[in-house]
């Protein structure tokens, strides 16, 4: 529907998502002042997949790469879609309150899975927010569906503290703030969501990376040979046998958690 809805209003194949809440979203919902989904179905819907993106790519490729995916009556909680954008700066920032009472947080919770639709202008993981969404995901052991394609220079992001980027600078130190105290009640979250951050930006299209603690990260693909599956189970028992081996050291000093 979106779609239509940027064909409509003739909008460049090229424009982004800055660019289309400015000319598209803002425009059809300034007389309501709700978000462009809540216009739409005013009860609104229950999301089964939270989509973590950045606002500098392509709006058409962005929704191509998310019909391009196989889902099973998939309801996407989008931020520039679902959040009211007309309101005041002062207002959203009311509404997004701090990370992890904000909706963003409370819409990745509630969902099934988290859906990362990568880019070839930008990497997600320079941008703090998505920084913030996939340690959300981590905690929250959510499968992370991949569509899209990263740029050729992706290596790990600029990590998840106050380096990546974020042009709001009272977002920064919430977000940085959140990202911080997380790390701090445990010691081991940024290794993990950095090795998640890893495997989200090499892993191929349409396929499903577990960044769950408790079955380590790894990717899973429709169909795999023989060979394949035989690696994947072995990466997956040496996962498992040094996640054992740290409870086990961690037992053995008190520091059971």
């Amino acid at each position: 529907e979106f779609l239509h809805t940027l064909d409509s209003a003739k909008m460049p194949r090229e424009a982004t998502a800055h660019e289309v809440v400015d000319q598209v979203v803002c425009g059809e919902t300034f007389s309501t002042a709700y978000s462009w989904a809540l216009q739409r179905t005013r009860s609104g819907k229950r999301c089964s997949h939270f989509v973590s993106h950045t606002w500098e790519e392509s709006v058409v490729e962005f929704c191509k790469a998310l019909q391009a995916l196989i889902l099973v009556d998939p309801v996407f909680w989008i931020c520039f879609l679902a959040l009211p954008q007309t309101w005041p700066r002062d207002a959203l920032g009311r509404l997004l309150c701090t990370p992890f009472q904000s909706p963003f947080f409370v819409a990745l919770k509630d969902c099934r899975e988290v859906v990362v639709v990568r880019n070839i202008k930008a990497n997600l993981y320079d941008r703090l927010w998505c920084t913030f969404e996939l340690l959300a995901a981590v905690l929250q052991k959510k499968n992370v569906v991949v569509a899209g394609r990263m740029p050729g220079t992706f290596a790990t992001g600029r990590g998840t503290g106050s380096t990546a980027n974020c042009t709001d600078p009272l977002d920064r130190e919430l977000i940085s703030g959140a990202i911080l105290g997380a790390q701090r009640e445990d010691n081991s979250l940024e290794a993990i969501v950095n090795r998640a951050m890893y495997l989200v930006g090499q892993a191929p299209e349409k396929t499903t990376v577990h960044v769950s603690r408790a079955r380590g990260p790894f990717w899973r693909t429709a169909a795999l040979s023989e060979s394949s599956k035989q690696q994947e189970m072995d990466r997956m028992k040496a996962e498992i046998s040094r996640l054992q081996a740290e409870a086990q050291s961690r037992v053995g000093t008190g520091d059971a958690r």
